[in-house]
């Protein structure tokens, strides 16, 4: 295992080292890549999917002797290491992996290529969700990426503590009825976090999208909108949810700052806070059972789902849907500069097919993307599982605005957020700065106010 890390740190150091070449061609968005026809396959992917990436990478070689893939694992700030490698057909990849709240930026830098003939004609795409078809949909209506990763995001609730504090039948519905059980969880007395939620620039998209816009979405209101392709400034929308922010700190039922500004902390609360009964709730995503399910907690947590509930986050006053959730995702892109694409084509298609997408969620705990591994007693009864409520909470899914500005946008509501925690803006402040700071990021021709 180290020394498959320490060639694909070596080659990535080469690749990095290469963008920054001064070398020119008279065309710069001319295609110039050097290992078209190569049979060589270079795939690029974030470093905690190591073991399903060298399991895809076996079998592809066994089904097509005479290709090697070459993996290149990522560390650490991975989308910009990859934006990075993706600029220049010396250094891209021909298979690389995209968050998908990054691709549509990606397809406006012209780093990908569109998959659309690819998934027109390919009879798997039926079985792929059509809810997270939506996060590989580029604002030019076309694919330019295959989903393999999806989740829902929920709030978690531990049976235990409930009881001992005389909760029972917890089942919110409104955002007072989550602050209440906090309040009764709180003046127990004990050491408990009673809500825990993301709120600092440390934990980045986790704070933008788990904590703000999963509430955010819950108001009824929205980031943006898609028919005008603006930007959305609903003011009472923005102060509620800051609002709900402030309450959870002015009244201590949160975490402290400083556990909340650990870069780390949403490892913790998997393998440590909540096996060891420290947090009451927690607002986060299904594939926590992952973790458990894995064995990468102190002790085995087999009886975890005896332990936690996960529910649908109610909408704000309870108002319809009822509830909400918002949803991420990952899914294979093929850059403009790959130099075998056809051969990507390949690997991708099977990497996402009924096998190997099963493969994928047993090992990581993450939702599957397709209709048939749903369907799948093993996927549906697996020990320290919550797919079957998962699944019931996508239907009130909502996904991160795919607009260029995004990425911006979002470390924006992360700045803005972590004021809110540590009181340096009341909510009428934060949404104020909101949007101040989003007019200069878009300007003001591209925001509408409701």
């Amino acid at each position: 295992m180290k020394k498959r890390y320490l060639l694909g740190f070596l080659v990535l150091l080469m690749i990095l080292g290469a963008c920054g070449s001064n070398e020119t061609t008279d065309n710069p968005n001319e295609d110039t890549t050097t290992n078209e026809g190569s049979n060589v396959l270079q795939v690029s992917y974030p470093s905690w999917w190591e073991d399903w990436f060298v399991d895809l990478k076996e079998d592809f070689e066994a089904q097509n002797e005479g290709i090697e893939v070459e993996l290149i694992p990522l560390f650490d700030d991975t989308t910009t290491k990859q934006a990075m490698m993706m600029q220049s057909p010396e250094t891209a990849p021909d298979v690389a992996v995209e968050d998908t709240f990054v691709l549509n930026s990606d397809v406006n830098a012209d780093y990908l290529s569109s998959m659309q003939e690819m998934v027109d004609s390919w009879e798997e795409w039926e079985q792929i969700s059509d809810t997270v078809k939506e996060g590989v949909t580029a604002e030019d209506g076309e694919i330019y990426g295959v989903p393999f990763s999806t989740d829902v995001q929920g709030l978690w609730f531990n049976k235990e503590i409930f009881s001992e504090a005389g909760i029972e039948d917890f089942a919110p519905e409104s955002w007072a009825d989550i602050l209440d059980a906090a309040r009764t969880i709180r003046d127990e007395g004990s050491d408990v976090i009673p809500l825990f939620i993301y709120a600092t620039k440390a934990t980045g998209e986790a704070t933008s999208m788990r904590t703000f816009q999963t509430l955010y979405s819950g108001t009824g209101s929205e980031l943006y909108n898609v028919d005008e392709s603006k930007w959305v400034i609903d003011t009472p929308a923005l102060e509620d949810t800051f609002s709900f922010i402030q309450t959870i700190y002015e009244e201590n039922l949160g975490p402290s700052l400083s556990v909340a500004s650990n870069s780390q902390v949403g490892t913790q609360l998997a393998e440590q806070m909540m096996p060891d009964n420290e947090v009451a709730m927690v607002i986060d995503g299904n594939w926590v059972t992952g973790t458990w399910r894995r064995g990468d907690t102190a002790e085995p947590y087999d009886n975890a789902m005896d332990i936690w509930g996960f529910l649908p986050l109610p909408t704000q006053e309870g108002q319809d849907p009822g509830f909400t959730s918002m949803s991420g995702g990952w899914a294979f892109s093929i850059p403009t500069h790959a130099g075998n694409k056809e051969l990507a084509e390949e690997f991708i298609q099977m990497a996402v097919d009924q096998e190997h997408q099963l493969d994928y969620v047993l090992q990581t705990g993450d939702m599957t993307v397709r209709s048939d591994v749903a369907e799948s007693e093993n996927y549906l009864n697996q020990e320290v599982s919550n797919y079957k409520e998962a699944d019931e909470i996508l239907e009130y899914t909502n996904f991160r605005p795919t607009a260029d500005a995004y990425a911006t946008i979002s470390t924006h509501i992360q700045e803005v957020v972590e004021n809110v925690a540590s009181g340096s803006y009341t909510p009428e402040e934060a949404a104020q700065q909101y949007e101040e700071g989003l007019i200069r990021i878009v300007g003001e021709d591209n925001i509408i106010k409701n």
